[in-house]
């Protein structure tokens, strides 16, 4: 079964691109949809994401992250020239179904590069006159997006976080929105498994609208594989939709052939 990691982030330590592939080497994974936001997170930029593809292009899918409210159209419309193929958004200036921000999801939509939402709060280091917010980050901020473009392709990152409900719902309710379940693993992912990830996606093909994903270090990936792995035997995912969830799904948000 081919595995793509479509959630995944460049930290800005020495070595870690190599130390990363080795990762999914171990992991069987075979690609990643790799992204970088910058020392606010502790992690590398837009520019070393674009080194790491070119430099393999055979294992790396590069995700272009912006900033609502920072990042213009034109920015989009670059990074797809110099070959990204996806966009990561967070920590908008504002909510993100501000319509001032809808020109960044026309240009996604025109060079078809589906958007990766951080949702939930959010987690980065101190730093006053940013204007963060996890509040514009609702996952239901994202509704007004995927009516005004209905055939954008988005997915929510994280089920919400505390927002689990909101984000499934959105999933069931709106057919171009996707959700991923990364997370660390004594996060929020540890009190949704011990409800039951079902408890959410609760109806019938429900998992059929997950794109999988990890966004943690590189020596937690196997910890967050095996334990997805595990939680989709619990529930009784069928071997087609779990390739929908590994692969099938994120290949398909980015127009490839699997």
């Amino acid at each position: 079964m081919t595995v793509i990691d479509a959630h995944i982030h460049l930290y800005d330590d020495s070595g870690y691109l190599d130390k990363l592939l080795t990762a999914m080497d171990e992991q069987g994974i075979e690609k990643c949809c790799l992204s970088g936001l910058g020392d606010i997170f502790g992690q590398a930029g837009n520019d070393d994401v674009r080194a790491a593809f070119l430099a393999h292009s055979d294992r790396i899918i590069g995700a272009f992250y912006i900033r609502p409210g920072i990042d213009g159209p034109d920015k989009i419309d670059i990074a797809y020239e110099e070959g990204f193929r996806m966009i990561k958004v967070s920590l908008p200036r504002g909510p993100y179904d501000d319509q001032a921000f809808f020109p960044l999801w026309a240009v996604a939509l025109e060079r078809r590069m589906p958007v990766l939402f951080h949702t939930g709060v959010i987690t980065c280091r101190e730093s006053p006159g940013e204007s963060i917010s996890s509040w514009n980050m609702h996952p239901m901020r994202i509704e007004p997006i995927t009516r005004e473009f209905p055939d954008l392709g988005i997915i929510i990152a994280h089920l919400g976080i505390h927002w689990n409900e909101s984000a499934a719902e959105l999933a069931r309710m709106r057919p171009n929105v996707y959700v991923d379940l990364t997370g660390e693993p004594g996060g929020w992912r540890a009190r949704a498994d011990a409800v039951g990830m079902d408890k959410w996606l609760w109806w019938p093909d429900a998992f059929d609208k997950v794109v999988f994903g990890t966004d943690v270090h590189y020596s937690k990936i196997g910890q967050i594989l095996q334990a997805d792995i595990e939680r989709l035997e619990q529930l009784g995912i069928g071997p087609e939709t779990r390739m929908n969830i590994f692969s099938g799904n994120i290949l398909n948000l980015l127009c490839e052939d699997g």
